[in-house]
């Protein structure tokens, strides 16, 4: 009866009445082998990208190892396929390599080891459709253990061994998203002086909590999914913050406060250039209605059209600047009434233009004029040429009055067009 082999090591089962004078030999054989199954470490050299790891009947092969240290330069991730396919095997693997390593061994799933970690994994010789499983995924992650998985599922915290003791992700291998729920934190800080949090049950927003947020030199703040908008401190430029795209300034409570607008050197600036009125003097436009063309109308000193209304108030026209009036400027419905007697008060609701003369033949030509306020003058109409008068002319304010001589005249309202 010829030899036959065990399924999964290759160990030799000498048939009955085999192997005259050679049992030394192959017992020995396959004490070697048993070794190498139990406690053998093989270190396999990869190259390209495809290897067979094998375990031949009855001979030292690589695939009976029960150690692999993956060495060598693979040309990219390296699939390793473990020969036969029915030949349950178990492997602790060290990837040493600068590439992943995919163990597999037919049709069914495949390990892949990333490079620099390490895995327990069993193939289950199960033929064609043989898969090959990651052992060491499924058991509870040791500290210092690299290990792969798919899902991990906490029921409290996960911890590091000390404050500090340990950091997610690394230069080169990154995580991906991250996601909190609303109302939940991230605290920095040993003593979590600093959060961030989206406030979802107060105003829907990203809430930055507990100190300052520091922006480097030169870098933008960027807003808008196209990044419209930014926010710069323009250091390599000339210390400034820069804001790129519109600012619009809500309605409401909302108010800008230029602390330092001295008028000389700093303040408000338009285009470079420092605006030197002072906020009273800008007040002065205050509940004035105007088209640019009338406010520009008066920009160098002239001004060519000025509306009736509540009127351009407490301004002054230096320099060369005239005033030009239209004809106009007067309303055609102003009053125009005779006036005589000896006294006349302007009970109407503008200033009256007042012209006339005294009808004294030889008596009084002295009048006297009040403002309304308490303000009064005098008015001599005799002019030295032998008792003659002469006429007079002027503007009584509202509520102002003329007394005296007996006098006749005619009064006309200044009601503005």
């Amino acid at each position: 009866m010829p030899s036959t082999y065990t399924s999964n090591g290759g160990i030799e089962k000498i048939g009955l009445g085999e192997k005259a004078g050679a049992w030394g030999t192959t017992t020995n054989n396959n004490f070697d082998i048993i070794d190498r199954l139990i406690n053998g470490v093989g270190s396999i050299s990869l190259s390209g990208t495809s290897s067979t790891l094998t375990t031949s009947d009855g001979s030292l092969s690589n695939g009976m190892f029960k150690v692999l240290s993956l060495t060598g330069s693979p040309s990219g991730t390296h699939t390793i396929t473990i020969s036969p396919n029915d030949a349950d095997k178990v492997y602790l693997v060290k990837n040493g390599t600068s590439q992943t390593a995919t163990f597999t061994q037919g049709s069914g799933a495949d390990v892949s080891i990333l490079a620099g970690e390490a895995a327990i994994i069993f193939a289950d010789g199960a033929g064609s459709g043989a898969a090959v499983t990651d052992l060491s995924a499924l058991f509870p992650l040791k500290s210092g253990v690299a290990a792969s998985f798919s899902t991990v599922t906490a029921s409290t915290s996960l911890l590091p061994d000390a404050s500090g003791g340990a950091d997610i992700g690394s230069t080169s291998l990154e995580w991906g998203d991250i996601y909190i729920a609303d109302d939940k934190k991230i605290k920095f800080g040993s003593d979590q002086d600093i959060s961030i949090e989206y406030d979802e049950d107060g105003t829907d927003s990203l809430l930055i909590s507990g100190g300052d947020v520091t922006i480097a030199d030169d870098k933008k703040l960027f807003f808008g999914t196209d990044k419209d908008v930014s926010i710069e401190y323009d250091e390599d430029g000339n210390n400034t913050m820069l804001v790129t795209g519109d600012v619009v300034f809500a309605d409401g409570s909302t108010s800008v406060d230029i602390k330092s607008h001295d008028l000389s050197a700093n303040g408000l600036k338009l285009d470079g250039t420092l605006v030197t009125a002072s906020a009273a003097e800008i007040n002065k436009l205050d509940g004035v209605t105007r088209t640019t063309s009338e406010i520009n109308s008066a920009r160098d000193g002239t001004v060519t059209s000025v509306a009736t209304g509540s009127g351009l108030t407490g301004g002054t026209i230096t320099g060369t600047g005239t005033v030009s009036m239209a004809n106009s400027w007067m309303s055609t419905s102003s009053a125009v009434f005779s006036i005589s007697g000896t006294s006349f008060t302007n009970s109407r609701s503008y200033p009256v233009f007042i012209s006339g003369r005294s009808n004294a033949g030889g008596g009084s030509f002295t009048f006297s004029v009040n403002n309304g306020s308490g303000g009064t003058g005098t008015i001599d109409q005799r002019d030295g040429d032998s008792g003659t008068n002469d006429p007079f002319a002027f503007i009584l304010p509202v509520g102002g009055s003329i007394s005296g001589s007996t006098f006749t005249g005619v009064g006309i309202e200044l009601r503005p067009a």
